[in-house]
């Protein structure tokens, strides 16, 4: 049986794109929240599985909860899925069965502080979710407490990889043209800083320790660009960095692409960084160990069970500028250890972060929540 689902979340996320196709493809109709460029997109490849509403969000919430509740059940909507929790998300709160997908900006108050109003109604969303999925164990735990005494279901869903897509052969033609396109020459080691560049990511720390390591006599570094609003002012500030440190040349600011383009992105990399201090399991690293790239990235609890060290990736102490530059290193005078981090990435991903499993999850869920016989939950406060 087909379902009507609301899609609610963050309208510049891959994540909700690919949700959103997954399940047309699957034959469910999709109504995409406040996300009217994905929606031209869905509506484009699914004209009739597609449709799109307004939360309304300059209106009081009283009126937003009841020109949602109209629009809503004129689309004949099933259940909704919020991705990336917000406080005005609370609006859907009584009206209709709804999954929660906290990510680690939703609960990560340490690294991103919010006001006690916003903690308190992200706070109710979780409480009132028929389900709560995160991308870690770590964020579970985090969402669980903040939900009180919520009877729903607590489950560790990834945002998985597309393996045909992420397919190292299949991505490798595309490689060679994107180095070209970079004005890398072949030979030439490439470290990719493929997460966004807000000052939180700490791409500065990334190209500090590559300035320090042997990647700066023989590499080049990749810093990928996203598309956002604040693309350029953090390009300037990476650049000036780049120039205070000597390594201007050596550094190259890949210009945003398109999702199908990613492997490519990807695949020209010897090895990936990340150096968040606070984070759940991103899809990007997913699929850079799909296509067999090493990645070297902080040691976070959320990563607990998915890069294990020496096994699966290198991990360093956030901030600990040392460690990341002997990593490094490390990676750069032995092909070995990068080529025995890939074949175990690759193995981990095709056991557990497979998309088409991941979207099975979701869709279980749903239809748990539409259920006659799903618990009842306590009325909304």
């Amino acid at each position: 049986m087909s379902l009507t689902v609301v899609l609610h979340g963050d309208p510049a996320a891959t994540q909700q794109t690919r949700l959103a196709f997954a399940l047309a493809s699957r034959g469910h109709h999709i109504v995409l929240c406040d996300a009217p460029e994905i929606a031209a997109r869905v509506r484009a490849a699914y004209p009739d599985r597609c449709a799109e509403m307004s939360s309304q969000p300059r209106l009081p919430m009283f009126l937003r909860r009841a020109l949602t509740r109209r629009r809503a059940r004129a689309l004949g909507a099933d259940v909704v899925h919020l991705n990336s929790l917000k406080h005005w998300h609370a609006l859907w709160i009584g009206l209709l069965p709804y999954i929660a997908t906290a990510w680690g900006s939703d609960l990560n108050d340490e690294v991103f502080p919010k006001p006690k109003h916003v903690t308190r109604a992200v706070d109710r969303v979780l409480a009132h979710a028929d389900a709560v999925t995160a991308d870690s164990n770590a964020l579970l735990r985090k969402a669980r407490a903040r939900a009180k005494d919520s009877r729903a279901p607590f489950e560790l869903v990834f945002w998985g990889v597309d393996r045909a897509l992420f397919d190292p052969a299949k991505a490798a033609p595309g490689a060679r043209a994107m180095r070209e396109r970079l004005g890398i020459a072949p030979g030439v080691r490439v470290l990719l800083s493929p997460r966004q560049n807000k000052p939180h990511y700490h791409v500065d720390r990334i190209l500090r320790a590559f300035a320090a390591s042997a990647w700066s006599r023989d590499g080049v570094m990749v810093i990928k660009l996203h598309g956002r609003d604040d693309d350029a002012v953090h390009e300037a500030r990476l650049r000036a960095l780049a120039a205070e440190l000597g390594v201007t040349d050596l550094v190259r600011f890949a210009p945003p692409c398109d999702y199908e383009e990613l492997p490519a992105m990807y695949a020209m990399a010897d090895v990936a960084v990340s150096a968040l201090e606070a984070d759940g399991v991103p899809s990007t690293l997913c699929e850079l160990m799909s296509l067999g790239v090493p990645v070297v990235a902080t040691d976070l609890p959320d990563y607990a069970g998915v890069l294990a060290h020496d096994e699966r990736a290198l991990l360093v102490p956030p901030g600990d500028h040392g460690a990341l530059v002997g990593a490094l290193d490390r990676l750069a005078a032995s092909p070995e250890l990068g080529a025995r981090l890939a074949t175990h990435g690759k193995a981990w991903v095709e056991e557990h972060a497979d998309w088409e499993r991941c979207v099975d999850r979701w869709e279980a869920l749903y239809r748990k929540a539409v259920s006659p016989s799903a618990p009842a939950k306590a009325p909304p406060r």
